[in-house]
C-alpha cells in the first residue's frame, strides 16, 4: 500500500475512459472506499488515506503547473 500506487491510480483514471465507465457502472456516485475496493480487484492496493494524500499531491502539482502557465 502506498501513496505512489494511489497516485498511479489517479493518473490511470484520468486517462482511461473504460476504467471511468466501469467505476460509474458499479456506483454512479462513487466514494473513496469504492475506489479502493475496485482497485484492489485490479491489483492496486492502497488505503483511503493514501488516496487522499495522493490527490492532495496531484492537486498541488497541477496548481503549480497552472500558475506557471498563467505567468507566461
Amino acid at each position: 500500500m502506498s501513496v505512489q500506487t494511489a497516485f498511479q491510480f489517479i493518473q490511470q483514471l484520468r486517462n482511461d475512459d473504460g476504467l471511468k465507465a466501469r467505476i460509474l457502472a458499479q456506483n454512479p456516485t462513487p466514494d473513496l472506499e469504492s475506489f479502493v475496493k475496485l482497485d484492489a480487484e485490479l491489483g492496486l492496493v492502497f488505503t483511503v488515506e493514501e488516496l487522499e494524500a495522493a490527490h492532495k499531491h496531484d492537486w498541488g502539482m497541477r496548481w503549480v503547473l497552472y500558475q506557471s502557465r498563467e505567468k507566461n
